[in-house]
């Protein structure tokens, strides 16, 4: 195993055993960013942790985590992309769905990229052309062919005061499939895809730290990636690019970006 590989998964179990530990003894606290969005004191606390061991080891890379103030990067030299929790509104509430997501990139392309479930603990990773695993079993998108068979998940913006096109969406969309799911991690949404679990994820408005591990998972587990609409993020590498993400199986990939198209 690549020593960079090696070195996240362990990093993101080290978070993921100190967040699930402060959930479990009720030790962190809750606040608003930006007057809104729900941050903890324990993605912080994961957020030091991985920051602390990354310098360590390789302290000439560049880091560039959810919680930084820094939230932009080329990712022309070697960077890690970090969401020290990504599901924060589910932990704060019991939930399981909830991951530490480690990716990392060179060269404007991400090379390596983790997710890890501490409260399942499964862990989901990948390398640039050596396939995807989860817990260390390989991993591949469902073979389907209609999209009126599949579970698509969902997220929804922590800002609702401009939701009318995802509710106009999710009406045009819900005829179409089988059923819906929201498990409130972008980066899990993914990686359920990447292992057959969901066959489509779609949204609106996510970050680097959201999709750069996640969507490496899922295209090395043969999944198809792209934008059902047309991106607003003009010179972002398409790798960590947020903006109307989608992500399914290959066969009805192209099916559900015209469904999603308004």
């Amino acid at each position: 195993m690549d020593v960079i590989l090696h070195e996240a998964i362990r990093i993101a179990k080290l978070a993921g055993a100190e967040i699930k530990r402060l959930r479990e003894i009720g030790g962190y606290s809750e606040s608003l960013k930006d007057g809104y969005e729900l941050l903890t004191t324990a993605d912080l606390a994961s957020n030091d942790i991985i920051h602390a061991e990354i310098n360590k080891l390789f302290p000439e890379h560049d880091i560039f985590s959810e919680e930084d103030e820094q939230k932009t990067h080329t990712l022309q030299h070697p960077t890690w992309i970090v969401d020290p929790i990504d599901g924060t509104v589910g932990y704060a509430n019991g939930h399981y769905q909830v991951a530490v997501s480690i990716a990392y990139a060179d060269n404007y392309k991400v090379r390596h990229g983790v997710v890890y479930n501490p409260f399942l603990d499964e862990l989901f990773y990948a390398s640039k052309g050596s396939g995807a695993f989860l817990n260390g079993n390989r991993i591949s998108a469902k073979d389907t062919a209609e999209l009126k068979t599949c579970v698509i998940a969902t997220g929804f913006p922590p800002k609702k005061n401009n939701i009318h096109d995802a509710i106009v969406r999710l009406e045009q969309l819900l005829p179409h499939i089988r059923d819906i799911r929201r498990l409130g991690s972008a980066a899990l949404d993914i990686c359920w895809v990447a292992c057959g679990r969901l066959q489509g994820y779609y949204e609106e408005e996510l970050h680097a730290w959201d999709v750069a591990a996640a969507n490496l998972i899922a295209k090395e587990a043969g999944a198809s990636l792209g934008f059902y609409k047309g991106s607003n993020n003009p010179g972002t590498p398409e790798c960590i690019n947020g903006n109307h993400v989608l992500v399914a199986s290959p066969n009805v990939f192209d099916e559900l970006r015209m469904v999603l198209y308004i």
